[in-house]
C-alpha cells in the first residue's frame, strides 16, 4: 500500500480543489464579460438596441449595491478590496463603482464586443472604488466587535441605503431586486463584478445587489468556508427580511452559486421554520451548480422551504467535475448533480410531482455548459444565462421560457435543440414591441 503523509495529502487536495473549483473565483480585481446570452445573439430581436443601448453610456454603469459581512481590511488595502476574508460581525452596505478594465475601452465598446456571437475579444471590467455607507443596525449582536461611532451611525447608513435602492426601483421597469451570492475561493470584489455583468445584460433595469460573504481565496479554505456559510446564513436571513420590509421591490430574486448555495439554502430553511407564513417577497430562487448535500436540502424542503419562495429553480449537470470531486470528498451527492430516477424513493418522486414550484433544469446536454471543468456554465453557456435572465426578468416557468420536460413521469426540464426558436417566441410574448417591423 502506498503511504501518503499528511502534508502530501493536503497538497494533493489543494491542487485538486484549486483546479476543479477554479471557476468559483476570478483573477483578482478583473472579470471579463461572458459571451452574450442567446437572447441577444440568436433570436434576431433588437433586445440590445431597446435595452442596453438606452441605458449604458460611455461613462459606465451606475454603481452596484453590495452587502457584506466580511471584516474591514487593514491599512494599505487596495481601493477595490477594503474587506478581507475574516468574519465581520455585522452587515456593511454600500456601492462599488465599475469601470472598463482597460484605458482604451468604453462601455460603448462593451456592447459591440459582448453582443458578437463568436467574438474573440474580451471586455474586462474592474471595481474602481468602493463607497461604504456603514453597518445595518439589525445585524449587530451582543457578540459584534464594533466601535461606538459605527453603532451610532448605523441608522443613518440604513436610511441612505434604502433611499437609494428605492429611488432606483422607482426609475425601473421591472421594480425587482436581484441578489447574487458567490461561491468559495472568492475575494470581496468578485460578486460585485458578477452582479454588474448580469445587470449589464438586463439593461441596467431594476436593482442588483452583490452579497459578499467571507469566503477565503485559498484552495484549502473549502472546508472552513463550509462553517462560515452557516454563520453568514443568519446575516442573509436578516438582510432578506430587511429588503422585504423596507423597500418598494415587487420581488426579490436570488441567484446563489456553488458554495454560496450553502448560505442561501440554510437561510431559506431557517425562514421556513421561523417565519410561519410571513412572506419575504422572494420571487425566483436559484441554486446553480449547488454544492449542498442533497440530504440537507431535503430537510429544508421537508420543513417548508417552498412556502417562502414563489419558485425554486435548481440547475444541474453531470459534466460538473467540481461537484464530482466534492461528492468524492464528502461521500454525499450534491444538489447540483442530476438525480437518477431509478434510485429515488417513491416518496421523493411524489414530492417532485406535486410541487411544481420546484423546477429541476438539467443542462448536461448543452455543449457549452461542459467547457472547462463544467462548473462555470452560467458564464460559459449563452443558453443557461438566457434562461436565468428570462426567469428573473419575467418570473416565468420553465415551459414559458422555452424549456421542455424530459420524457416520462420524471419532472426534469431540459434545453431542446430548437431552444433559440422557442426563446424567441417566449420573448415576443412578453415583449411584443420587440417584433415590430421584423419579418417572422
Amino acid at each position: 500500500m502506498i503511504q501518503v503523509n499528511s502534508s502530501t495529502l493536503r497538497a494533493l487536495l489543494a491542487a485538486g480543489l484549486a483546479a476543479l473549483f477554479a471557476s468559483c473565483g476570478s483573477d483578482p480585481g478583473v472579470l471579463h464579460l461572458m459571451q452574450a446570452p442567446a437572447a441577444f445573439t440568436d433570436t434576431g430581436l433588437p433586445i440590445a438596441d431597446r435595452a442596453l443601448a438606452q441605458r449604458v453610456g460611455r461613462s459606465g454603469i451606475e454603481p452596484v449595491f453590495f452587502a457584506t459581512d466580511r471584516a474591514p481590511a487593514g491599512p494599505g488595502a487596495p481601493a477595490m478590496r477594503p474587506y478581507d476574508s475574516n468574519r465581520g460581525g455585522a452587515l456593511r452596505v454600500g456601492t462599488g463603482t465599475i469601470v472598463p478594465g482597460r484605458d482604451d475601452l468604453t462601455w460603448a465598446d462593451a456592447r459591440k464586443i459582448a453582443l458578437l456571437k463568436h467574438s474573440s475579444e474580451n471586455f474586462p471590467i474592474k471595481v474602481e472604488s468602493v463607497n461604504e455607507y456603514g453597518i445595518l443596525p439589525g445585524s449587530v449582536t451582543a457578540f459584534s466587535n464594533l466601535g461606538e461611532s459605527e453603532r451610532q451611525a448605523a441608522d443613518s447608513a440604513s436610511r441612505r441605503y434604502l433611499r437609494e435602492i428605492n429611488n432606483k426601483l422607482a426609475r425601473s421597469q421591472t421594480n425587482d431586486i436581484n441578489l447574487y451570492i458567490h461561491g468559495y475561493n472568492t475575494s470581496f470584489e468578485n460578486p460585485i463584478l458578477t452582479a454588474a455583468e448580469l445587470w449589464h445584460y438586463m439593461g441596467n433595469d431594476g436593482v442588483f445587489i452583490a452579497y459578499s460573504w467571507p469566503a477565503t481565496p485559498k484552495a484549502l479554505a473549502y472546508f472552513s468556508d463550509a462553517e462560515t456559510a452557516d454563520v453568514s446564513a443568519r446575516n442573509l436571513r436578516y438582510f432578506l427580511r430587511y429588503l422585504s420590509e423596507n423597500t418598494r421591490a415587487r420581488k426579490i430574486n436570488v441567484l446563489a452559486y456553488s458554495a454560496g448555495t450553502r448560505v442561501f439554502a440554510r437561510t431559506l430553511g431557517d425562514l421556513a421554520l421561523s417565519d410561519h407564513g410571513r412572506r419575504t417577497r422572494i420571487g425566483t430562487a436559484v441554486l446553480l451548480a449547488s454544492d449542498v448535500d442533497r440530504g440537507i436540502l431535503a430537510g429544508h424542503l421537508s420543513d417548508g422551504l417552498l412556502d417562502v419562495v414563489d419558485r425554486l429553480t435548481i440547475y444541474q449537470s453531470d459534466g460538473d467535475m467540481a461537484l464530482k470531486f466534492s461528492r468524492f470528498l464528502t461521500n454525499s451527492f450534491r444538489t447540483g448533480q442530476p438525480l437518477d430516477a431509478g434510485r429515488l424513493t417513491p416518496g421523493t418522486l411524489e414530492f417532485l410531482r406535486r410541487n411544481p414550484k420546484l423546477t429541476l433544469v438539467d443542462v448536461s446536454k448543452v455543449d457549452s455548459a461542459r467547457k472547462g471543468n463544467g462548473h462555470g456554465y452560467l458564464r460559459s453557456s449563452p443558453w443557461v444565462s438566457s434562461d436565468l435572465l428570462m426567469s428573473f426578468a419575467y418570473q416565468l416557468g420553465p415551459a414559458e421560457r422555452g424549456l421542455v420536460r424530459r420524457d416520462g413521469d420524471f419532472p426534469v426540464w431540459e434545453f431542446p435543440l430548437d431552444y433559440t426558436t422557442r426563446l424567441r417566441s417566449a420573448l415576443i410574448r412578453q415583449r411584443p414591441d420587440l417584433a415590430e417591423g421584423l419579418q417572422r
